[in-house]
């Protein structure tokens, strides 16, 4: 951890000194973000026990944050971002106690016509092409492509976290609707390694697709090492009276010597006074002595209140071969800020 708030706090000088070369008019920014989701329901898993308890993360993630910004006349500028997660059924920061304080983001960026390079704490791109590729969006708990890739555990999901320490990135000019993403990260003191990753995503009219790589290398020396390559497909088509999504990914893991496949379909559209959210996912790990089946429907409706305020229910049956069946509803609040 300190380690990465030296490697922030040298990038942070570096950019401001980098982008003042030569510049004599500059502007400073200021703003803040903030989703504020609270929710109460069932919250069961498929092979865990049922809780009734509130959450802060059934439709959105709750966090906040803030960014500081320095414009320049030339389209350069230069700033910084932090973001912390919020639990309001724990009253902590963070989606878990070893999270660091700013637990979503923690970046210093430079911007230009050229392009974005950030450094610091980053969310991963593969993340950032799961939500946008799906019904549901960053719904952690529960839309079926997020938890299949990212919370149902190493034999399907995802390895190395969707936050990487110590990391860069680098994303590209918008080419007539295209743009690539890079990010090499190093990770925190607990998970040192090599992380990489790229993606590309497209939009042309009502049509957006993507293709996302990733790869996590991790050997501390003392447990057993992870290697793992994963790739992504997406894309999402708006029909006028609903919007379709899809999504595949694939995943080789050499440490744990297991392949794992999962897709997920999804479709949104306006129902009443507010739409409509649909999403099923399914999975499949195999190996030398795993063989692992999901599959995950979530469905939620989400009416918005005013400009800043949605009223949602939302729902997800979850099957594991094998395990007791999971079933999960919330009624809750999310406020856009």
């Amino acid at each position: 951890m300190k380690d990465g708030i030296n490697l922030l706090r040298q990038a942070w000088c570096f950019g401001l000194l980098l982008i003042s070369l030569g510049t004599a008019h500059a502007q400073a920014e200021f703003s803040y973000q903030a989703v504020l989701d609270l929710s109460y329901g069932r919250f069961e898993p498929s092979g865990f026990y049922r809780e009734h308890r509130f959450n802060s993360n059934s439709l959105s993630a709750s966090f906040v944050g803030g960014t500081a910004k320095y414009g320049f006349d030339d389209g350069w500028a230069s700033g910084i971002t932090l973001e912390t997660f919020l639990r309001f059924q724990d009253m902590k920061t963070g989606r878990r106690d070893s999270d660091p304080f700013f637990s979503r983001n923690a970046f210093a960026f430079v911007n230009s016509k050229y392009g974005n390079v950030r450094v610091g704490r980053l969310q991963t791109f593969l993340f950032d092409t799961t939500t946008r590729f799906n019904a549901l969006g960053n719904s952690v708990a529960f839309s079926p492509a997020l938890r299949q890739v990212f919370v149902a555990g190493n034999l399907i999901g995802a390895q190395g976290d969707f936050y990487w320490d110590q990391a860069i990135s680098y994303s590209s000019p918008n080419f007539d609707g295209l743009t690539g993403n890079l990010m090499y990260a190093k990770g925190d003191s607990a998970e040192r390694g090599d992380y990489g990753a790229a993606s590309a995503v497209w939009a042309y009219g009502l049509f957006a697709a993507t293709a996302s790589v990733q790869s996590v290398h991790i050997d501390d020396g003392i447990k057993d090492p992870t290697d793992e390559k994963l790739w992504q497909l997406g894309a999402t088509y708006n029909f006028g009276f609903a919007r379709v999504f899809g999504l595949y990914n694939q995943t080789r893991d050499k440490g744990l010597d297991v392949n794992s496949k999962s897709s997920s379909i999804g479709a949104s559209a306006v129902l009443g006074p507010g739409s409509l959210l649909v999403q099923m996912g399914l999975s499949k790990a195999t190996g030398l002595a795993v063989d692992r089946k999901q599959t995950t429907v979530s469905a939620a409706y989400v009416y918005p209140y005013d400009s800043q305020t949605d009223i949602y229910i939302i729902g997800m049956d979850d099957r594991v071969r094998d395990q007791t069946r999971g079933f999960s509803m919330a009624v809750g609040i999310r406020l856009k800020l």
